[in-house]
């Protein structure tokens, strides 16, 4: 199965709930998307103002979903 890969790049929220990756843009909280994290692949955090929340971190790592961190000029830093 292909699995998805997600960018970043306006400032979110981003948290699991059912062993699904929450999306909700920090100027609208209230209006929700949801993602499988086993159809994920690579998730690219581009945006300095990205939240994450440490549950949703470890349910990406144990599905070996790798994550990109970039740097405020967007180049990859971890």
């Amino acid at each position: 199965m292909l699995k998805r890969t997600l960018v970043f790049s306006n400032p979110m929220y981003l948290s699991l709930k059912n062993r699904q990756l929450v999306m909700a843009y920090k100027d609208t909280p209230d209006e929700t998307s949801t993602i499988p994290i086993e159809d994920i692949g690579v998730v690219l955090i581009e945006h300095q103002q990205v939240s994450m929340t440490m549950p949703l971190l470890n349910a990406l790592s144990a599905d070996n979903v790798q994550v990109v961190f970039c740097d405020n000029k967007g180049m990859p830093s971890s």
